[in-house]
């Protein structure tokens, strides 16, 4: 019961602004491992994550998305943050890729 009460206050101080996160979720509450992949989509913020490299507030469309996030978290971030700032960053990195390969 303790750590249920626990786990009811951490949420509340999520979203009441009064936690280690932004006040604001990233990506203006669009799902974190859509955004790592490249993608843009939407979400309610009812699955998130407090990263421990930023203590920025993620939000992820489905509990399974948020497992892939976390499996690689740094990186995601990483790929997430350099999505969001610049859409384009993907299609340059697909460009470079292709270029890299054997058959051109």
């Amino acid at each position: 019961m303790k750590t249920l009460i626990l786990a009811t206050l951490a949420a509340l101080a999520i979203f009441s602004g009064t936690s280690r996160a932004q006040d604001k979720p990233e990506f203006d509450g669009h799902c974190a491992m859509s955004a790592s992949l490249g993608n843009s989509l939407p979400t309610d913020c009812s699955v998130v994550w407090i990263s421990p490299k930023s203590s920025r507030l993620y939000c992820f469309s489905s509990e399974s998305a948020k497992q892939a996030f976390v499996r690689n978290a740094s990186t995601n971030e990483d790929r997430a943050q350099a999505f969001w700032k610049d859409p384009s960053f993907w299609e340059r990195r697909q460009q470079e890729r292709s270029d890299e390969s054997p058959e051109g």
